[in-house]
């Protein structure tokens, strides 16, 4: 079994995301109750990007992970979403939630080309396994996934930052 790496290590400074979120662990998500399958449904299917005014055919969108209660054993707040100049801009939407994403130094993973909600599982796999090697730490303040413009469900690559110390 071939051992994964980052492509790259990045720093970003901290930028704001507007979407719809929902608490989950990842237990629930290896389950046939997994929360965030149906998140990116809503997503979609309520057009959420054209609600704040973002085209996401434009921009792409973001799957944030964020408050984790007990790194990833526990609890923690996932958001589909699309970035926004101020949280401000989006006081009145019912049910949309913002995150600014810290400032940090990232590990980014590009997953391979396929089903894309195939290959975010499996690079997600590979990334808890990298995870665990000595010297590896996670901040656990914020990681994406970043959907380009030009995504396709059925032939598809998507980029995951994992925030690093």
């Amino acid at each position: 079994m071939k051992r994964i790496e980052p492509t790259r290590i990045k720093e970003l400074p901290a930028f704001t995301l507007a979407g719809i979120s929902t608490i989950t662990t990842n237990d629930v998500e290896l389950s046939k109750d997994g929360k965030i399958g149906k998140l990116f449904e809503q997503f979609y299917s309520q057009n959420i990007g054209k609600k704040l005014g973002v085209d996401i055919q434009e921009s792409g969108h973001y799957s944030c992970y964020f408050n984790y209660e007990q790194e990833d054993k526990g609890l923690y707040e996932v958001m589909v979403s699309v970035p926004v100049q101020e949280a401000k801009q989006i006081e009145n939407l019912n049910m949309i939630n913002t995150y600014t994403v810290p400032s940090a130094k990232y590990a980014v993973f590009v997953t391979e080309r396929g089903k894309i909600v195939e290959m975010v599982q499996r690079t997600w796999a590979d990334i808890w396994q990298w995870s665990q090697q000595p010297g590896i730490q996670r901040a656990y303040t914020g990681d994406f996934e970043y959907y380009n413009k030009d995504i396709l469900p059925e032939d598809g690559q998507a980029e995951i930052y994992i925030a690093i110390k």
